[in-house]
């Protein structure tokens, strides 16, 4: 007996305890025979971007936060979350600016044409998206198409005439993004998403005192505001830390030996950017979809509520995943053997996996959802199954974006659409299938139909992997 411990006891803990040293050291020399590039490298250059995804999606959880200390927040809630899924259906064509950016402005000669290009695509956006919102088109699509009716319809109305001008601002920042990422300047973006935060939580601690004024009015303000503040110090932050766009790209360019740029013309960057435009329009009517489906429960407010804020809370810790495309779309090499990229983005897939679990099996999620947000308890109550569902989303996500990463760096995102289109198709049949059974706990759909759309397309980007990923570029 040593200190109370049996003496055989004592020997299989140092035994099990060697053998996991043991273990430790091993897999520690295998993670070192990945080759280039290091973990650390990856981490270096990926921690900025999972930063800056994590504070702008915690954002549309402080927007929740704001409408449920309004009158009438399930009315409030439903609504902004049905405009927000509107309004980003038009944004969907620019929705992949800072990818672009990234892929395409490889060389100071190529800077023009894409910024030719893509301000034609914004202004359309706009443009169309502001006459749906000031005419009744917008009323038309709320009420026959999403199935609105009553304040809920009259509040998404209104805060469409203020969301419109939204996909410009975004643009603005992506564009400036991209060239941060390019000059590794990142640490930038994340600082202005974090004045984006403080400027909502603001906006959250005083939403009370306001609650005078129109509450479709305040949740506009809210969302366009902290995407203009950000957007603001972005397009600044760039000029002060990399001077003229230009001269920063001639650095770059003498730096990688790089005298003449891959040819980018017009008809190549449509060929380009066509299937990203219809990537992200798929996408972007997931929502409306399920919205839609949900709006046509037995209680389409308390469902389409517990829908909005358990996937809200879900994305929060799942943000960090939207950026792992960037990895290999940075470090791809020309023999495909991406063994570390992959090794580091399946470690962070089961981090997030575990992080969403202990939220979701324990009351974490609960006490996040009813103290923090200040959602009613029957809604954090509710929430908590959709939380569990989730927890397959990490593994995912991580696959998808590390090929569509790759798949951006070859450019070939004609692959992109066609798994968005396999992911809506199953989408569809899983939502048709289980609403047709009237179920108790409908926001639970929701959370099933997105998850088994996006293993449908997983599975076709695996196949896509095998038979059709080459070196060729367009």
């Amino acid at each position: 007996m040593v200190l109370g411990i049996d003496q055989h006891a004592w020997l299989r803990w140092e035994r099990v305890t060697a053998g996991l040293a043991f273990a430790a050291r091993v897999f520690w020399n295998k993670l070192r025979a990945f080759g280039q590039p290091s973990l650390k490298e990856q981490a270096l250059f990926y921690l900025p971007l999972a930063a800056t995804a994590f504070i702008i999606i915690i954002t549309h959880s402080f927007f929740n936060a704001g409408l449920a200390r309004l009158p009438n927040p399930e009315v409030l809630i439903a609504a902004f979350a049905v405009a927000k899924s509107l309004m980003h259906v038009f944004q969907s064509p620019v929705m992949m600016i800072r990818q672009t950016v990234t892929a395409l402005i490889d060389h100071r000669k190529n800077f023009r044409k894409t910024l030719i290009a893509l301000s034609l695509v914004v202004g359309g956006v706009v443009f169309v998206l502001a006459v749906t919102a000031f005419s009744g088109l917008s009323r038309w699509l709320f009420h026959h198409v999403m199935g609105l009716e009553g304040q809920t319809l009259d509040e998404a109305v209104a805060m469409l005439k203020i969301l419109f001008i939204f996909p410009l601002l975004v643009s603005i920042r992506d564009f400036f993004s991209g060239l941060l990422i390019r000059f590794r300047t990142a640490p930038l973006i994340a600082a202005a998403s974090v004045a984006r935060v403080v400027y909502v939580a603001l906006f959250v601690i005083f939403i009370e005192q306001l609650a005078s004024l129109p509450g479709s009015l305040l949740a506009s303000l809210m969302f366009v505001g902290g995407v203009g503040i950000e957007t603001l110090i972005v397009v600044v932050g760039t000029r002060v830390l990399n001077g003229p766009v230009s001269g920063k790209l001639a650095i770059l360019d003498k730096e990688s030996g790089q005298v003449e740029p891959k040819r980018l013309t017009y008809p190549l960057f449509i060929r380009f950017f066509t299937p990203l435009i219809v990537t992200t329009a798929i996408y972007n009517v997931f929502m409306p979809i399920v919205n839609a489906g949900l709006a046509r429960s037995a209680q389409p407010d308390l469902t389409l509520s517990v829908f909005a804020v358990a996937w809200g809370l879900g994305m929060v810790v799942l943000s960090p995943s939207n950026m792992l495309h960037q990895l290999p779309l940075r470090y791809d090499t020309k023999d495909g053997k991406n063994q570390s990229i992959r090794l580091f983005i399946f470690a962070l897939a089961v981090l997030l996996a575990l992080v969403m679990a202990l939220i979701a099996f324990t009351n974490l999620g609960y006490l996040i959802l009813r103290h923090w947000i200040g959602t009613s308890h029957e809604i954090s109550s509710l929430a908590s199954n959709v939380l569990k569902l989730m927890c397959v989303s990490p593994f995912l996500l991580a696959t998808r974006e590390y090929f569509w990463g790759i798949l951006l760096k070859r450019r070939l995102t004609r692959f992109l659409w066609r798994g968005k289109l396999i992911n809506l198709l199953c989408l569809l049949v899983v939502l048709a299938g289980l609403m047709a059974l009237k179920p108790t706990h409908a926001a639970m759909v929701g959370a099933l139909c997105l998850i088994s759309g996006d293993a449908a397309e997983c599975l076709f980007l695996l196949w896509v992997s095998r038979r059709h990923l080459t070196r060729t570029q367009i």
